[in-house]
């Protein structure tokens, strides 16, 4: 086992390395996600071959490779005007982590055509996936050095940062150099690296041509999407394989029809296939190249998350299947998809809570849900937005604690008559408790409701900068808007995330302990001056200590804007409600070219909800509440939606 050793210089002196590793013949480099690897490994290829040497480059990540291919390894020389792809290996995923010993048996079909060669003493550089943490960056690393007969590991590190792998690589019966990154060395922003990917990709179809293969004729390899929804075939990444699990041809779905396989395909190899791979690599309605959320055949195929929901038996494309986004703090689900009566469904992780917004068809919640809701957040009182209260009533009788609802202006007047019109003689005091809000423009009237009792009202509450309900994991504020009818759109903002940077407290010398409970309080309570007691018998102040051991990144934001018109100051108060949430859900009641029917219902087009999205900076938008006039070509509603986008991720399409 070879000791590690620190190389004196950075991965900018990449001339000093290449002499540095002459007498090597297989090289690995590892590194985390922005360390500057392939950068580092193109260097050394051509460095290597300017020397006269005989050197490859096999380039391994599947997901965001510098060249090549994506969704596949592939190896290449370097030419007098460039690198040179001299072949390919499908993965039809970008997941390495996943799927690491289909990668490592196509990366050996690549390493046996350098070994074929007459020069056996080709210097192969090796570009492995930035996979360097858990169970599968450790099998990753211990397969390539084995399989590949690795004889030096270039484990790239931050300046006085951890090495990668550390205890595997003591474990290594090779060379282990460490080398500090590149100052400059950065990972990609997410945009940057779809915007390459999919160049890449597209670039590559440019020679496709278009051909089909009947289902029964080849059989479909890999974790292909289930025949009985073809509209989630469309995209898909697919390879022809011959018999040895070569690549014959590649590229993707066009669509599934009456059984036939229709593809483009890039030709290739002169083999007959004889099947076809498709993994989870697909295009989204947006033409972004990623991994497709896996999709069970009914009925079966129902969502890991949240598991209260009861899915019934209907294609996820109908436009009536919930649609849910992990924000990770919580999962929120518009319960009854686009066509049916709002209601999203926050379930909060970790804890045995969950929040409403709205509460129109609750038929696909188990009854347990609403034993757990905390909170209920109308934005009026139209029966399409509250027609389920019944089954919320019917839900809670029992012991399940107090209930806040939050609405416009009258809304305890009418839960306390909708709870006067029931004859509630058989339940005692089991009847489920209420304490109901209504939103002003700088305050809230509240009551508590209980059916068998008296209303007890409450003192009137202040509203602060629009907040109108705080709690430890959650702040949830409101805007009054106009629908010719007061109309409330609301935000849930999760608190900072504040994550401790355990080599950080190595380096300090201090242990983890109660402390840091402490410390996290004062940055969300932004107390930076508050002394903290240490380990040790030592003080800091918050603020300092905040700055050298933790990573600070803002709280995810959900809003949500239901029934309103398109005026001006609706788009301001939602615009600013919303201002760069991560999950968006906002009606698109009508078509562009049914904008009259918009306004005189004053409902909102496809097009205002883009637009308020696209101008509020959120990330992900749920169009919903479509007109029911749509429901056959729902597809219509969806394509305007998208076409005005831009780089706002659409949801439910």
């Amino acid at each position: 086992m070879s000791p590690f050793g620190t190389l004196p210089f950075n991965a900018d002196s990449a001339d000093v390395l290449a002499t540095h590793l002459a007498g090597y013949r297989r090289i690995l480099l590892c590194g985390e996600i922005g360390a500057g690897k392939s950068t580092l490994a193109i260097k050394l290829l051509q460095i290597m071959t300017r020397r006269a040497d005989s050197c490859r480059l096999l380039e391994l990540d599947p997901g965001t490779p510098p060249v090549g291919i994506p969704g596949t390894v592939s190896l290449a020389s370097q030419g007098d005007d460039g690198l040179i792809l001299q072949g390919y290996e499908a993965l039809c995923t970008l997941d390495a982590s996943r799927f690491r010993l289909p990668l490592i048996l196509a990366a050996r079909r690549l390493l046996s055509i350098v070994e074929g060669e007459r020069n056996r003493d080709t210097v192969v550089v090796i570009d492995p996936p930035g996979v360097v943490r858990g169970v599968g960056g450790a099998e990753l690393l211990m397969a390539l050095t084995e399989s590949f007969k690795v004889d030096a590991v270039i484990a790239l590190c931050r300046e006085d940062g951890p090495m990668p792998l550390a205890q595997e690589l003591a474990a290594l019966p090779v060379t282990v150099l460490r080398l500090p990154c590149s100052p400059a060395a950065r990972a990609a922003a997410r945009p940057e690296q779809l915007k390459h990917r999919i160049k890449l990709w597209d670039n590559f179809l440019t020679d496709s041509i278009e051909e089909n293969f009947s289902l029964d004729r080849l059989p479909i390899l890999g974790t292909p999407p289930p025949g009985e929804v073809p509209v989630a075939w469309a995209g898909r990444q697919a390879a022809m394989l011959a018999a040895m699990g070569e690549t014959v041809r590649m590229g993707e779905v066009v669509r599934l029809h009456d059984g036939q396989l229709f593809l483009r395909m890039v030709p290739g190899k002169a083999e007959e296939p004889v099947g076809i791979l498709i993994r989870d690599a697909g295009r989204t309605p947006t033409g972004r190249l990623e991994t497709v959320k896996r999709l069970d055949t009914p009925p079966s195929g129902r969502p890991r998350e949240p598991v209260e929901m009861i899915f019934p038996i209907i294609s996820p494309r109908s436009g009536k299947a919930p649609v849910s986004s992990n924000l990770g703090e919580a999962w929120a689900t518009l319960v009854g998809g686009v066509f049916g009566d709002p209601l999203v469904h926050v379930r909060l992780r970790r804890q045995k809570q969950s929040l409403f917004f709205d509460l129109g068809e609750p038929a696909r919640l188990a009854a347990r849900v609403a034993h757990q809701v905390s909170s209920i957040f109308l934005s009026h009182a139209h029966i399409d937005h509250i027609g389920g209260l019944t089954w919320f009533l019917r839900s809670r009788l029992g012991p399940f604690g107090l209930c806040k609802i939050f609405g416009p202006a009258e809304t305890i007047r009418r839960v306390e008559s909708f709870l006067d019109s029931i004859t509630w003689d058989r339940i005692d005091d089991r009847g489920p408790i209420f304490e109901v809000y209504e939103i002003g423009e700088s305050s809230l009237r509240h009551a508590r409701l209980q059916p068998g009792r008296r209303r007890l009202d409450l003192p009137e509450i202040a509203v602060k900068k629009g907040a109108i309900l705080t709690e430890e994991n959650f702040t949830v504020k409101a805007a009054v808007c106009d629908h010719n009818i007061p109309t409330i759109a609301y935000a849930l903002n999760f608190p900072l995330e504040i994550n401790v940077r355990r080599e950080r407290l190595a380096a300090a010398n201090l242990s983890p302990g109660p402390w840091l409970g402490t410390l996290k309080w004062c940055i969300s309570a932004d107390a930076p001056e508050t002394e903290i007691k240490l380990p040790g018998g030592r003080t800091g102040k918050a603020g300092v200590l905040a700055e050298d051991l933790t990573i600070i990144r803002p709280g995810k934001k959900l809003a949500y804007a239901a029934d309103m018109a398109d005026t001006p100051e609706n788009r301001k108060k939602v615009v600013e409600l919303a201002r760069s949430a991560h999950t968006f859900f906002c009606e698109a009641a009508f078509t562009i070219a049914d904008q009259g029917k918009a306004h005189a219902s004053q409902h909102l087009t496809t097009l205002a909800a883009v637009q308020i999205a696209r101008e509020a900076g959120v990330e992900r938008l749920v169009p919903f509440h479509f007109s029911k006039r749509y429901e056959h070509n729902y597809r219509q509603v969806y394509d305007e939606i998208l076409s005005a986008a831009g780089d706002v991720q659409v949801l439910g399409c």
